[in-house]
């Protein structure tokens, strides 16, 4: 019983990752900065892409290509991390208010 319900936890954490655009391979290898922009990196692209500009998605797919290899996951900076995160705070911003004006 107590393996079955291990098996569905992991099951459902890398289910999780997958759908934030985290490879399992890939939990040991970055900050914690690293892993929140990738995720809002994805969430940003797949939710409210539309509403990016085009040099701000261009940035988000970059990023999201440099986390996906790993010698150049390493090379990664904090300061990229945080430009990501940044886009991605505009374009919920932008999201909201576009519901607010309907």
């Amino acid at each position: 019983m107590n393996q079955f319900k291990d098996n569905r936890d992991t099951e459902q954490a890398t289910q999780w990752l997958k759908q934030n655009g985290i490879k399992l391979s890939q939990i040991h290898e970055g900050a914690a900065e690293l892993f929140q922009a990738q995720k809002l990196a994805t969430r940003t692209l797949k939710d409210c892409g539309s509403l990016l500009e085009q040099n701000q998605a261009y940035t988000l797919n970059n990023f999201l290509k440099q986390a996906s290899n790993k010698k150049l996951r390493l090379k990664i900076t904090q300061g990229q991390c945080f430009k990501v995160m940044n886009i991605a705070k505009q374009a919920q911003r932008r999201m909201a208010k576009a519901n607010k004006a309907r």
